[in-house]
């Protein structure tokens, strides 16, 4: 019997329908079920003059909407703020992109300014033997490049990973690279 009333009440669209049509139809016994359902707020009920009408919560939606207008006032407000909030969220999004691409082409061409410095440092600073001491690249490098100790030998630890056809590291030195557990303090052009 709820589903007929649920029904019933639907039918009736954004005008309601009477609480006194409802119990005609279906008896005092819906009164209760009528209870129920506001409970649950599948209906609502507003009394207009003398007489009480209900309705499904689309519609009466719809109706006050329609018919009231500070909250169809209220509501344009509602939609405008989300619309702008979406517009916004659209715009964190793209820029947000952006950075990431910003930062990936950053971090691309600091490599390869490190790579590039590196490797003109390691020629400059070759012994007859070709071997050089990380310090003497770190000092060149990182005075040029604005980085830290730490970040150097970061740097140079990957590069030398990436390119053993091209460096040979000896153990050794004070300060390195730590490879298999021993300083590296050396390092040469193959």
């Amino acid at each position: 019997m709820i589903g007929e009333i649920l029904e019933k009440i639907e039918s009736s669209g954004i005008d309601g329908i009477k609480k006194t049509d409802l119990k005609k139809t279906f008896g005092k016994d819906c009164e209760n079920m009528l209870e129920e359902l506001q409970g649950k707020e599948q209906i609502f009920i507003e009394k207009k003059g003398v007489a009480f009408f209900i309705w499904t919560r689309d519609n009466y939606i719809q109706h006050i909407t329609q018919n009231d207008p500070k909250f169809k006032l209220m509501l344009n407000m509602l939609v405008g703020v989300s619309q702008s909030l979406a517009k916004v969220k659209a715009h964190a999004e793209t820029l947000e992109e952006e950075l990431e691409k910003c930062s990936t082409h950053e971090s691309v061409s600091k490599h390869d300014d490190f790579e590039g410095m590196f490797n003109s440092s390691l020629n400059e600073s070759s012994t007859s033997i070709g071997w050089v001491p990380f310090t003497k690249i770190r000092e060149k490098v990182c005075e040029t490049q604005n980085l830290s100790k730490d970040k150097f030998y970061q740097m140079a630890s990957t590069l030398i990973e990436n390119h053993r056809d091209r460096y040979e590291i000896s153990s050794g030195g004070q300060e390195g690279i730590v490879m298999r557990g021993l300083v590296h303090g050396y390092v040469r052009n193959i």
